[in-house]
């Protein structure tokens, strides 16, 4: 379910949505027709995590038929929770948060265990996404919940390791929400309570805005499906269980200035200064070698 005021991709998304209600685990299974396959045993299964600022997105918006065909395996798309019904978190107890990461492994559970029936081979899954699909793939190698659910991994444009992958500061915003609906009590349980009494269109519908380029409502360090900071996790390997491809593009960077493009002189020059200023403020976290940094992405770019 996407708030109102979300609407970045808002008419891309509608298109695809013929109904948003928090009951949203839904898969779409493309499987290679009789004409398209060239050999009969079990074929390899991609599973496409969408993205959307843990925001918005559905896996409708993706058609896996054309990869399905050309590459002679079975592409499956998902849904899963987002923003506050997947992902609001008091930090403790009342609320562990990372509900979409979970649906996802229920996904993944579902896959592995009922994909033969479609053809597909369950020693071969590969889950792929890029932005924060990219980052939920990669946290999904971080996590134990997942262990033996896929093999491979393919992340492109993000990781557990980008500054919007995860969020270090889920009770701030939970409590923002809870202030806006009348839920703002000392007492996380009685929160929660409250929270469960509001109707879900009247919690997405809150405008809960987070520090640029981050999120307000994603995943958490949980202890449990995020057991640590995913830089500790996969300083002690946890992801080389799988094979991973992982990469980015030229131009990642370009939807950081999108907004100060001239569209006939292309960006001025401290347009540009701004925006990397900005840019290395708002995702580096140390004081030291900010200067440094700044010129060389002038330098690069």
């Amino acid at each position: 379910m996407m708030p109102i005021w979300f609407t970045f991709n808002l008419d891309i998304v509608t298109t695809y949505i013929q109904d948003q209600h928090e009951d949203c685990l839904y898969l779409n299974i493309y499987v290679p027709t009789e004409d398209d396959i060239r050999d009969t045993g079990p074929k390899p299964v991609m599973v496409y995590i969408h993205g959307g600022s843990y925001m918005e997105g559905t896996g409708n918006m993706i058609d896996g038929s054309v990869l399905a065909s050309y590459g002679n395996v079975i592409v499956i798309t998902l849904n899963y929770r987002v923003g506050v019904l997947g992902f609001l978190s008091t930090g403790d107890q009342a609320a562990k948060g990372n509900y979409g990461l979970l649906d996802q492994i229920q996904a993944l559970r579902w896959i592995s265990e009922n994909i033969g029936f479609f053809g597909g081979d369950s020693n071969r899954i590969t889950v792929f996404g890029s932005g924060i699909g990219a980052s939920c793939v990669s946290l999904l190698t971080l996590s134990h919940h997942s262990e033996g659910l896929f093999h491979r991994a393919i992340i492109q444009s993000g990781s557990a390791l980008s500054s919007w992958a995860v969020n270090y500061q889920p009770v701030k915003y939970t409590r923002l929400l809870a202030e806006k609906v009348g839920c703002n009590v000392l007492d996380t349980s009685d929160m929660v309570d409250c929270l469960r009494k509001k109707s879900s269109r009247e919690l997405v519908e809150q405008d809960i805005q987070p520090a640029r380029y981050h999120v307000a409502f994603g995943p958490v360090i949980d202890g449990d499906v995020i057991p640590d900071d995913p830089e500790i996790l996969m300083e002690q390997g946890e992801f080389l269980n799988y094979d991973i491809m992982l990469g980015v593009n030229q131009g990642e960077g370009l939807r950081f200035v999108e907004n100060v493009v001239d569209s006939e002189d292309g960006v001025s020059g401290n347009d540009f200064d701004f925006s990397v200023s900005d840019f290395v403020d708002s995702l580096y976290g140390y004081p030291e070698g900010k200067d440094t940094l700044r010129e060389t992405i002038k330098f690069m770019y």
